[in-house]
């Protein structure tokens, strides 16, 4: 038999998909792994494992003291909630945690501030806290301005969150609109107003029965405006079934009946569908302007704000005529609201403001464009059609492109300009990859985690994991990994960029879920266990654990692995020895699994050949820890290392004695203890009988 050798330096591609395993020639089958969990695919080459989450909190009732500290009640935060970033300054990020209402409990919203909670909101106690209720909440978007943070929902007012002078001033109110926008719900009843000019005016309604029983005013457009006949007028009261009495703001320019498809009502209100209403189903800032994306009633329009006044919505520009007269016209500044005409529903989810609006639909994508956007010069067009998915599923921004998830929840794409059709494409991020999601539902984006150079993109699946993108868009580097830990993955935000999740636990019994969460934080310290607490004071007993009471837990103790240590209810637990730098928690196992060996030379192949695995030879980096085809990797050495003290990180090559006979040779890299590793490349050596070699 021959030897023959097989090297792997480059894990780049992470996880690929099956459908790859008869490629072994391509460059990505090269760079791929069969199975790649809980590691890091680094932009340079090699994988690492990935660090462990950090618990910050479990009770939203607990009463957070001086130093921060808690008591002891595990209850989590409810199953439902959702949390969303709020950014004031360097330095000032926090975390707005919401647990909507349920089973008669109001909605509450929890800040947090370098991992304590410094606030509570409680709708009906702290002003109108965003009355959303637990099917409304992943349908909440959201947008920032420096201290204040507009919240939307298509059945719910908006609201502003303001940051006032302390990190514990925080106030939640209605925003107050200073004018809202008009539209046409095309009411199959016609409007005559009595005069031009002037208060105390009647509008009369006459025929039509869209919503509109006998053709009456409802009671509930008291204060709103009509937009008839070139001017304006707020409905100061309704006087009978079909007279509202009206103060004109802008004078009209006659009083001709206009059809139903000719006068105008806001826009936004509390309304029923029938009779035209609802409220923005998504929202963002461009050009110096607030924008709308659709509404419950109006899913396809954008509105947006008059240029520096965010809320007011005026398509107007007030105008006074030295004779006294006021009218409206239609300025560079006027407040924009424009409809998307295409050949199929599209359900505005999303608004991403770049060189142009992006405008993710449930049927396609879009882009506003317009230097700088007028009511004159606003032109949307569609430039992919494959649709983003709903829920809590909100696009990010990588580099120049917009990464959002297809609905379906299987797909994720980038949204870039192609120089080569003048248009924007929808490049496909998984193609290679086509099982790393799975239901996707929320997307996280991380700049430069851990001091890697490389962004990484978090998703969130239907079944509580979580798959990674290591991307650089400038190198076109891209791999997947899968993450699991004990329990599920339910939310995700990133906040200071870092990622924090809300995350399902189990109970004391190691098989129920709890029935709450968990707010836990992705480390960038070298701990590698989940919901982990660690302490740098000296000593073998400690208290005050929380979430992992009456559990049976790992342990690393001054960086040695400890024996499993017990949790008690109180949250306390005892060492074997005294130590100086514990953490307690979780265990994960790392585990990546290379794709089948194929060595090709002057067109022979292995493919399908029975070989025999003899030597790796594996590359690290700082690394304490790993078991190769279930052989561990000796990282300490008898005669020149100290058997009571840490491991020393490892750097360089190591050699190990493999066997095994196979058709389609792997090798299984297994990291099951709370230690790093890190795999710069492998080295197989193989035997072969070349006689039984085939042509390709």
């Amino acid at each position: 038999m021959a030897t023959r050798k097989f090297t792997q330096n480059n894990f780049t591609q992470g996880q690929v998909g099956p459908f790859l395993a008869g490629r072994g020639e391509t460059p990505i089958y090269k760079a791929g792994l069969e199975t790649c969990e809980n590691f890091l695919c680094l932009p340079q080459g090699g994988i690492t494992k990935r660090k462990g989450f950090e618990f910050i909190s479990a009770d939203p009732d607990n009463t957070v003291v001086a130093d921060g500290s808690t008591t002891l009640d595990t209850n989590g935060f409810y199953i439902n909630s959702r949390m969303f970033p709020f950014a004031f300054s360097t330095g000032q990020e926090y975390i707005i945690l919401i647990e909507p209402s349920h089973d008669a409990v109001a909605t509450k919203m929890h800040i947090f501030y370098q991992n304590v909670r410094i606030k509570t909101l409680t709708n009906g106690v702290d002003s109108n806290t965003f009355p959303i209720t637990e099917a409304q909440i992943d349908d909440v978007r959201f947008t920032q301005s420096f201290d204040y943070m507009i919240f939307v929902h298509p059945d719910v007012q908006p609201m502003e969150l303001v940051r006032g002078a302390t990190n514990t001033d925080w106030t939640m109110t209605y925003i107050d609109f200073d004018h809202l926008p008009q539209t046409n719900y095309n009411f199959d009843a016609t409007l005559t107003p009595a005069a031009v000019t002037g208060s105390g005016i009647n509008f009369t309604l006459a025929g039509g029965t869209y919503g509109w029983v006998n053709a009456a005013w409802p009671a509930g457009h008291v204060n709103m405006r009509v937009d008839v006949n070139g001017g304006k007028g707020i409905i100061t009261s309704v006087s009978s079934a079909t007279v509202a009495v009206v103060s004109i703001e802008y004078d009209l320019v006659d009083t001709e009946t206009a059809a139903g498809h000719e006068w105008n009502i806001d826009a936004f209100s509390n309304l029923s569908a029938a009779l035209g209403g609802g409220w923005p189903r998504t929202v963002s800032f461009h050009q110096n302007r607030l924008i709308f994306g659709g509404s419950r009633d109006k899913p396809q329009t954008i509105f947006g704000s008059q240029s520096g006044d965010f809320f007011n919505f005026d398509n107007y520009t007030r105008v006074v005529a030295s004779t006294g007269e006021v009218t409206g016209e239609i300025s560079d500044t006027s407040g924009i609201q424009f409809t998307i005409a295409s050949d199929q529903l599209n359900l505005i989810r999303d608004l991403v403001s770049q060189q142009s609006l992006f405008i993710f639909t449930s049927d396609g994508e879009f882009d506003m464009s317009g230097e700088p956007v007028t009511p004159a010069n606003v032109l949307i067009r569609q430039q992919t059609r494959y649709g983003t998915r709903g829920g809590s599923s909100k696009p990010v921004v990588v580099d120049n492109e917009v990464l959002f998830i297809q609905k379906g929840g299987k797909v994720m794409r980038a949204f870039v300009y192609n120089f080569n059709t003048d248009a924007y494409s929808a490049k496909n991020y998984n193609l290679v990859h086509h099982d790393i999601l799975e239901g996707a539902t929320e997307l996280a984006f991380v700049r430069n985690y851990d001091g890697s150079n490389n962004n990484f993109v978090f998703v969130l699946n239907s079944d509580g994991t979580m798959s990674v993108l290591g991307v650089n868009t400038e190198y076109t580097v891209v791999g997947w990994t899968k993450w699991t830990t004990q329990g599920l993955f339910k939310h995700l935000t990133v906040v200071d960029d870092s990622l924090y999740a809300l995350v399902q636990r189990y109970s004391s019994d190691g098989s129920t879920l709890r029935t709450g969460l968990f707010l836990e934080r992705l480390a960038t310290e070298d701990i590698y266990l989940d919901s982990y607490h660690n302490t740098t004071v000296n000593g073998s007993t400690f208290t005050g654990v929380i979430g992992l009471e009456g559990q049976t837990v790992a342990c690393i103790a001054d960086g040695l692995i400890h024996p499993d240590v017990t949790v008690d209810q109180t949250g306390s637990f005892s060492l074997t020895r005294t130590s100086s730098s514990t953490a307690i928690g979780l265990p994960y196992t790392a585990t990546a699994v290379t794709l089948p060996i194929q060595i090709s030379s002057q067109n022979l192949t292995t493919l399908g050949e029975r070989v025999r695995k003899v030597m790796c030879e594996l590359q690290f980096n700082a690394s304490k820890y790993l078991k190769v085809d279930n052989f561990v990797v000796p990282f300490r050495e008898m005669g020149n290392a100290v058997l009571n003290q840490a491991v020393v990180p490892f750097t360089g090559m190591k050699r190990l004695r493999i066997s095994g006979f196979s058709r389609t040779p792997q090798i299984t890299l297994i990291n099951d203890v709370g230690l790093p590793v890190t795999l710069l490349s492998i080295t197989t050596e193989v035997k072969v009988g070349l006689g039984k070699v085939q042509e390709q």
